[in-house]
């Protein structure tokens, strides 16, 4: 019988929940809530409001006998901070009595495990997002050494595979092959996984995507972490691995 773990996701995001399903180990299944559609609202304005949003999502999950939770939402956590991070998803945990772990939350997690220092991003967000992400990366103590956006217009998602992996080719041959640089593709919303996946073998710095992060932080969280490499990702697997690897050093 398979165990199950929870995510909450904006209600159009398209990718989560495929690359939710690639990503968990074998013997787990991932239910899923929809945070509420808002039409009167900005992109701006959803993403405050989805902060609110989350309890009674966690409250939704609760019958299901879940393991933890994944909050995929990376833009509600950037106008937080690191520290109004932590204290939305502790008080989400508190109130599920299980791990609740934010997309953001995941990857610094990740970063700081990767002793990462320097930063690759790539940023599928308005000009005013990205802003917001600049902020609160290096408000972690990060330098971000190069910065590509893919679309400013806000479609994020619109987003193809393919056009998310052309951007994925430009940010590799930037990097300077600097043992603390990570690269970062930064949003829940986009098409990542299956572009890591089709060059996996043909660099060796780390990447971390929201989903990637996410998966990885909620087992681990959740005192899993050795099931992590029964996943049917192999991103998901070197991630780990590159983890281990760093933690040695």
């Amino acid at each position: 019988m398979n165990k199950n773990l929870g995510v909450v996701v904006p209600c159009a995001n398209p990718a989560v929940e495929p690359e939710i399903h690639a990503l968990v180990p074998t013997g787990y299944f991932p239910y899923i809530t929809r945070l509420p559609f808002y039409s009167d609202l900005d992109m701006s304005a959803r993403l405050n409001k989805y902060v609110g949003d989350l309890p009674d999502s966690i409250d939704r999950l609760k019958g299901l006998d879940i393991s933890g939770v994944l909050v995929a939402c990376t833009g509600s956590s950037y106008p937080l901070g690191i520290d109004g991070d932590k204290q939305w998803t502790d008080n989400a945990s508190k109130q599920l009595g299980k791990p609740v772990v934010s997309a953001a939350g995941s990857v610094l997690k990740v970063l700081k495990l990767l002793n990462a220092h320097e930063l690759i991003v790539i940023s599928p967000y308005p000009s005013w997002l990205t802003e917001q992400l600049s902020a609160y990366w290096k408000s972690a103590g990060f330098t971000i050494n190069e910065l590509i956006e893919i679309d400013k217009s806000g479609t994020i998602y619109d987003l193809t595979a393919d056009g998310v992996l052309e951007a994925l080719k430009i940010a590799l041959s930037k990097n300077a092959s600097n043992g603390n640089q990570v690269l970062l593709i930064a949003g829940t919303g986009v098409p990542s996984l299956a572009p890591i996946e089709s060059i996996l073998d043909s660099f060796d710095i780390p990447i971390v995507t929201s989903q990637i992060a996410g998966v990885w932080n909620l087992f681990s969280s959740s005192h899993l972490r050795d099931e992590i490499q029964n996943s049917p990702s192999a991103a998901l697997r070197k991630l780990d691995q590159q983890i281990k690897q760093r933690a040695q050093k």
